[in-house]
């Protein structure tokens, strides 16, 4: 399907949606926003329609693109995450904390996968410590070592073998002899005579470069493990022993074989299916709002020019008019001028090479003056057959501000009775309209300020920063 047709199925979608949900009839909290739209757009009331069409084909594109990134996402992770193998993983840095990886181990010769949390030391390093803490694990050490045991004569569970004591500030590292009866993390995992093994404990305590050892006896008997829970002892204990084999590399080899049986280790890939879904509604909803706020602000910005651009109107029709020419003259000879004035920044801008949709140019390169589009638009009702009564009055309508509403109003009720003294009255209406004008420029100004208000606060809690800071520093 080619991009022309896609757009279209969407516009086509945009408006079903519109008829449907009835969203370009007047309704409760949309008032406003119509009426913003109806005043952009001259009087057209067409315009909240293709409005809203617009608005929902461009919530409904990124609701399909953020679909089709969401389904591309989940069957690319559904067909890659286990074709991720590897035999090693990147190790912490020194200084840094331990990192725990969920791996997925395939054993030879079984169907099911063994789910298995490793955990990776950071690379090792040493810190000043202290003889006092020392000889307080090493007290401690005594009452905790046996764990839910009785005591050390008959150990059937795990030991407690604290890797760190006194809050950290100790670092224990274990040894047992022989070899693979206890692993270092306590657990018993090798002992098969019934009788019971006797196991010496060693406990290494590094604090502050100050070493103490500890030792001890324990009689570890078999514990009563099914077949896969002690296959998984066998291979918790194969990891941590690489581990600390390679706790000086950069990276962990896991082990390639246990008891025979080979080994393939997998690593779960990030899911980021949700991730992209979430990210889509809430582009979605954003832009859908942001639309409207803009109407809004273009809305206020074409009120401002309005009451800024008031006088000017003013003084030119009471010359117009003094000139002697009627009313309607007075629409048509503004109306006249102001197109001359935007053919010749149409012409001026493509000499240029300038874009014809730039940014507040509106197909040209004069900016639009909305009281004077208004104006033209008055011209064109009259031409179509409109009375000039109504269409004056329409056009104070249109603008939706008291003062032009009240021009409408006069121009139309002077119409009826002769325009014997409008002349004075426009006359005096734009000498007040200026001393407006003057007022809502000071009152721009003043917001403005408003606005510089913070950023002037923060740059004075700098300053006051730069200047404290080396006081503060060179007591």
């Amino acid at each position: 399907m080619s991009h022309g047709k896609i757009k279209r199925l969407i516009v086509k979608s945009g408006e079903f949606l519109v008829n449907l949900l009835k969203l370009d009839q007047p309704g409760k909290g949309k008032l406003k926003l119509q009426q913003d739209l109806v005043s952009l757009s001259t009087g057209k009331r067409m315009a909240v329609r293709n409005y809203y069409i617009r608005k929902i084909s461009i919530f409904l594109c990124i609701l399909v693109a953020g679909g089709i990134l969401t389904l591309t996402c989940s069957v690319l992770y559904m067909a890659e995450r286990k074709e991720t193998a590897m035999q090693s993983l990147g190790r912490p840095g020194y200084g840094e904390s331990d990192r725990k990886e969920a791996l997925t181990v395939q054993i030879e010769g079984e169907e099911e996968e063994q789910q298995l949390e490793v955990t990776i030391q950071a690379r090792k390093y040493t810190d000043d410590e202290k003889q006092k803490m020392l000889e307080q694990a090493l007290e401690e050490l005594d009452q905790i070592l046996p764990g839910e045991n009785a005591s050390l004569d008959e150990v059937r569970s795990s030991l407690v073998f604290p890797a760190e004591m006194q809050d950290g500030a100790v670092k224990v590292s274990w040894m047992t002899i022989p070899y693979g009866v206890i692993a270092e993390d306590g657990s018993i995992t090798g002992s098969e005579d019934e009788n019971g093994t006797l196991v010496e404990i060693q406990g290494t305590l590094t604090c502050g470069g100050q070493e103490a050892v500890y030792q001890t006896y324990a009689k570890v008997f078999p514990p009563e493990l099914p077949e896969q829970e002690r296959f998984r002892r066998s291979l918790e204990r194969e990891v941590e022993e690489a581990d600390l084999r390679d706790s000086y590399s950069e990276i962990l080899n896991l082990p390639e074989e246990v008891e025979g049986k080979r080994l393939r280790w997998l690593k779960e890939q990030q899911n980021t299916v949700l991730s992209v879904l979430f990210l889509t509604l809430v582009i979605a909803l954003f832009v859908y709002v942001e639309m409207d706020n803009r109407i809004h602000q273009k809305a206020e910005e074409r009120k401002r020019q309005l009451l800024m651009d008031y006088p000017d109107l003013m003084w030119k029709m009471t010359m117009l008019l003094g000139a002697g020419l009627s009313i309607k003259g007075v629409f048509t000879r503004i109306a006249r001028e102001y197109l001359r004035e935007k053919e010749a920044g149409t012409r001026k801008e493509k000499q240029k090479g300038g874009h014809k949709d730039a940014p507040g140019n509106q197909g040209s390169g004069h900016k639009i003056r909305h009281v004077y589009e208004e104006v033209v638009y008055a011209c064109y009702e009259m031409q179509s057959g409109v009375s000039e009564a109504q269409a004056y009055e329409r056009f104070g309508k249109r603008c939706q501000l008291p003062e032009y509403i009240r021009l409408g109003s006069v121009l139309s009720q002077n119409l009826k009775k002769g325009s014997k003294g409008l002349t004075s009255l426009l006359e005096t209406e734009a000498e007040a309209s200026m001393n407006d004008r003057k007022n809502h420029a000071r009152k721009i100004g003043e917001q403005a300020g408003t606005k510089l208000l913070l950023p002037m606060v923060l740059m004075l809690g700098i300053v006051l920063v730069i200047l404290m800071v080396p006081a503060f520093l060179s007591f």
